[in-house]
């Protein structure tokens, strides 16, 4: 009987990249047993995601044999308890905590501790020797362009664990810098998202046929795929961003189709996503706009497959287009955000990401962009 594979990250709550990160390292590994750990008895399945298993409850059931341990991409370098156990919430209990512990972080951190039953600094990020000895550790394209920010307690406990590991790698050339920095050489591998067409193809082809995803595409033959984090929900943000949505589906001679790239605390809100609608129709009111209801992880990739571009806040939202040669527009912070470090390593070329402060401008990316529809997954 072959190892266990126990997948470790941060897919124990809906995230689009993270829950397609998890299906990416399993797909990598056929006919292996697979395992999902995370810090939480999470069952995703019905968004396309793994039944996820706390990981001490792994532990304690096969901590006594040998199997591959390997955490699974993300920014998971840099995700702290307290963010980790926010976004194990329910949007709702999720504000009510952040309003409670605003002014007091340190009980705050308290909180999460109790909540996540674990005090590491880094939660998602574990040492070979705080698990079982004979599983082998590894990390796979793990990102941390924050690193430098973090408290030194964090920084060590993440040095610690990357210098245990059998073997690791960082997705993104900002990351592995600043470990370096630490006395660290990590190589770079590109993000395994990046092999979704590869892994997914006819899945992805299956999902495009049936529900949501083909009632879309019958309402709207060409498309342009549009989501955006709520931290872009101010007025001013929302404004440049529809101005810059209407010059991009109006240059490519498509409607607009809106969905979400993560239910979870801090990622997508749908009030945003309706105030996006309503400025996108001023700006242009001949363009079409509807919204994507599923959240389902190969729903959103056959959205993504058959759109004639996309435009997002999502990096996996990009790099999954792109891996189906479908022209995407990363909207990032600033020049330091994890997806333009990941971005300016691997996707260097013009319409790649867009700051913030220029989203107005991203229809010009489009501007010379086919009239022909974007060729649909194959189901080969």
């Amino acid at each position: 009987m072959s190892r266990p594979l126990i997948l470790f990250g941060a897919f124990d709550r809906h995230n689009f990249g993270d829950l397609l990160l998890a299906r990416c390292a399993a797909a990598r590994h056929p006919g292996r047993r697979v395992l999902a750990a995370g810090l939480a008895a999470r069952d995703l399945r019905r968004y396309g995601g793994h039944r996820v298993r706390p990981l001490a409850g792994v532990v304690r059931e096969f901590g006594g044999q040998a199997a591959d341990f390997v955490h699974v991409g993300g920014e998971i370098l840099t995700t702290t308890a307290w963010e980790a156990a926010v976004m194990l919430q329910t949007p709702a209990e999720a504000a009510r905590i952040i309003a409670r512990f605003r002014a007091d972080p340190s009980a705050g951190r308290d909180w999460a501790a109790r909540v996540l039953g674990d005090e590491a600094p880094l939660p998602y990020v574990r040492a070979a020797g705080d698990l079982p000895r004979a599983w082998r550790v590894c990390f796979e394209a793990v990102g941390g362009v924050g690193f430098g920010q973090l408290p030194d307690e964090a920084r060590a406990e993440a040095v610690r664990a990357l210098r245990q590991a059998a073997a690791g790698s960082v997705r993104d050339a900002a990351t592995r810098d600043a470990l370096a920095g630490a006395g660290l050489d990590l190589p770079i591998a590109r993000d395994p998202a990046e092999d979704c067409a590869a892994l997914f193809g006819p899945r992805v082809a299956g999902r495009a046929r049936a529900g949501e995803p083909a009632r879309v595409a019958a309402a709207m033959p060409r498309r342009l795929a549009v989501q955006v984090a709520a931290e872009w929900g101010d007025d001013a943000t929302l404004s440049g961003v529809a101005q810059g949505v209407a010059a991009s589906a109006a240059a490519l001679d498509a409607g607009v189709v809106l969905f979400r790239a993560g239910l979870a605390p801090w990622h997508d809100d749908a009030g945003v996503l309706a105030r996006l609608a309503a400025q996108v129709r001023d700006c242009n009111p001949r363009i079409a706009v509807t919204a994507f209801r599923s959240a389902h992880v190969f729903d959103i990739c056959a959205l993504l497959a058959g759109a004639a571009g996309c435009i997002g806040t999502s990096l996996h939202a990009f790099i999954v287009a792109r891996s189906f040669r479908v022209p995407a527009v990363c909207l990032v912070n600033d020049g330091t955000a994890k997806a333009a470090a990941y971005l300016d390593t691997w996707h260097a070329e013009p319409r790649r990401w867009v700051a913030r402060e220029d989203s107005a401008r991203c229809g010009e990316l489009f501007s010379s962009a086919s009239a022909s529809p974007a060729p649909a997954p194959s189901g080969d």
